[in-house]
């Protein structure tokens, strides 16, 4: 009997619990279990009932969106919902995306190819009403969604490379100072040399620093005074990087000579050389030119040369076994273009020097070639990527000055034409097996240094899995004035039609002139009449040429994440000096790639085949990027 009654006296609670629930939640009550039904439409396809009260407000868009939800949600929150309000709440969105300050920050901060209409990029704004509701209720949430496809014309690796990006808008006036005025880009990369390193670059055009700061609306002007700082510090160890720039550009836009820029800088850096230092002070005046040629493959052309004066010291742990001053003479050449419907990058380097302690010279020359190609339909996809390389030197060349394998160049077909790690000399063949430039040749007493002459060849397989991804454009049917069409298709046309228009509208004033020029007696308004179907098939092959192609890879093939497995392969060879054996190595290794909204990582593990001994017999590769972080 008191057993019985302790178990009925148990099920009190699970009882009193099980009443409380079915009369909290809603429709648990109700005749048959019926639960309220909720709708959601995005974007809109449905008649909204009449005499509902707008319960929520929302706006899509990553950065600086809280102002402008706010505006709206004090004055929609509590009114019965009208087709007319939310076309309101659409109309502010626009507004505040458009406005002159937040247009010019684009350009300012080289964003290019979004709303600013930049001659440097192009980009569709597509604006959808969305709305979720409880007819039963009375209630309905209402959300502005808009989606921006970008296209970067200024570093074309961008668009077709699997780095991040987003649909997302941003609302740079309403960001906070420092990220609006100087751009910050972060990235974490591990090697076995230099341990974990922290990477920081900051820049800002100090002719427009104040209203960037304000966020005020700045001039557009194409004349820009840069300030850049690239910085890089192993978290475990005492290397490290710095470059700090000064740079006075002018764009010209729709021109042959397309950009030209005077630089000076400062570079101080503690670099390994195998098991030594390489501790580096210099100063550098230099210059670049951009062309644009527009012929068959070739798209960008990139010609820069500088004058160093540098101080270098070699340490052997806290020993000091070289110091010595040089003059530097350096050439670099880099072109861009796309292959086969791939993205294709080849550069060559070339530096003079002249050493004062003891007094020699002597010269190297290097190059890169780099390909990368998504091969399949869709956004599964399977990527390869290419990168071969060779270099050579002549002279009494310095330890400091001759070829290292390692960690080095793996970054080749990613960075900005006019980063430093695309301006400076390579260190020598890419092996990512071992350290940073940590492989070398063997001397006769058996210690490692860098080598006279060296190749190599590395590529990358990326596997896609579709339950670890997803497209960056949702595969949506929307409604407009033709009838349903994929939601990518549209964001397709838009990005493809505002390109055309306006690079049309650059070319008009241009080919006015040209008319003129043939039949002087053409009045004004005759010369426009005719110039404007002449500038507008211009413009079409223009963007079916360089722009088009990329456009229809992102709004086709772009993921906003993705998970994809990856096989890496390299090979490279280092030619020794007198009296020193080369050495032909190989490794092979896997992971995963990474491309998550705005972060892009690749994890993996090398191993050198076959191991030699007394040398690495793998590497961990890590590397973590924040791009676009607007």
């Amino acid at each position: 009997m008191k057993n019985r009654r302790r178990r009925q006296r148990a099920l009190w609670p699970c009882a009193a619990l099980s009443f409380i629930l079915l009369c909290a939640i809603p429709g648990m009550t109700q005749p048959g279990g019926a639960r309220p039904k909720i709708v959601r439409s995005c974007p809109l396809g449905v008649k909204v009932p009449d005499g509902l009260k707008i319960r929520s407000v929302k706006v899509s868009g990553r950065r600086g969106v809280g102002p402008v939800e706010e505006q709206l949600k004090a004055q929609l929150v509590g009114k019965i919902y009208t087709s007319a309000l939310h076309d309101d709440a659409m109309k502010k969105v626009d507004e505040e995306l458009t406005k002159e300050a937040n247009r010019s920050f684009e350009k300012q901060l080289n964003i290019v190819g979004a709303l600013s209409r930049s001659k440097l990029g192009v980009a569709a704004m597509l604006m959808n009403p969305c709305v979720e509701y409880d007819e039963d209720a009375k209630w309905i949430d209402v959300s502005v969604r808009v989606l921006s496809l970008r296209v970067d014309l200024g570093n074309p690796a961008k668009n077709l490379l699997t780095l991040p990006r987003s649909l997302a808008p941003s609302f740079y006036n309403k960001m906070p100072p420092f990220l609006r005025a100087f751009n910050p880009q972060a990235d974490v990369a591990f090697d076995r040399r230099e341990g974990l390193v922290s990477s920081l670059d900051l820049s800002t055009n100090l002719l427009e620093l104040n209203d960037l700061w304000e966020g005020n609306e700045t001039s557009n002007s194409d004349l820009r005074l840069d300030l850049k700082f690239s910085g890089q510090k192993s978290l475990s160890k005492r290397f490290y990087a710095t470059d700090t720039d000064l740079k006075l550009s002018k764009l010209r836009p729709g021109l042959f000579v397309e950009k030209l820029d005077f630089n000076v800088g400062f570079r101080a850096n503690d670099q390994p050389l195998t098991e030594l230092r390489h501790v580096n002070r210099g100063l550098q005046l230099g210059g670049q030119v951009k062309l644009r040629p527009r012929l068959g493959l070739l798209n960008s052309v990139y010609l820069s040369g500088a004058y160093s004066r540098n101080l270098n010291k070699v340490y052997d742990r806290s020993l000091q076994v070289l110091g010595e001053r040089d003059n530097k003479g350096s050439f670099r050449s880099l072109f861009d273009g796309r292959v086969g419907g791939g993205f294709a990058r080849a550069g060559a380097w070339f530096d003079m020097t002249e050493v004062s302690r003891p007094s020699n010279h002597y010269r190297r020359l290097a190059g890169l070639l780099g390909y990368q190609k998504e091969i399949g339909d869709g956004t599964q996809t399977v990527g390869i990527e290419a990168v071969i390389g060779a270099g050579k030197s002549w002279g009494e060349v310095p330890l400091y000055a001759r070829f290292y394998g390692g960690n080095n160049t793996g970054n080749f077909l990613y960075e900005a034409p006019d980063s430093p790690a695309m301006t400076d000399f390579l260190a020598g063949p890419l092996l990512r097996s071992y350290g940073r430039a940590q492989a070398g040749t063997s001397s006769s007493a058996g210690i490692a240094r860098g080598g006279r002459s060296y190749w190599h060849t590395n590529l990358n397989f990326t596997i896609p899995v579709r339950s670890w991804s997803r497209p960056l454009i949702p595969d949506e049917t929307i409604s407009d004035s033709t009838g349903d069409i994929k939601l990518s298709e549209k964001l397709e046309r838009f990005a493809i039609g505002s390109a055309v228009g306006g690079i049309a509208d650059d070319l008009l004033d241009s080919v006015i002139a040209e008319l003129k020029k043939k039949d002087p007696t053409l009045s004004d308004e005759d010369a426009e009449q005719k110039a404007v179907p002449i500038a507008q098939a211009r413009a079409t092959k223009i963007t079916e040429k360089e722009i088009a192609p990329a456009i229809r890879f992102i709004s086709r093939r772009a993921n906003i994440f993705a998970v994809k497995p990856l096989i890496m392969l390299d090979a490279a060879k280092i030619g020794g000096f007198d009296g020193e054996r080369g050495r032909t190595r190989f490794a092979a290794g896997g992971g995963l790639q990474f491309v998550v909204v705005i972060a892009r990582a690749e994890v993996g593990y090398m191993r050198s085949l076959p191991n030699i001994p007394d040398e690495p017999k793998g590497n961990f590769v890590f590397r973590l990027t924040f791009q676009n972080i607007f």
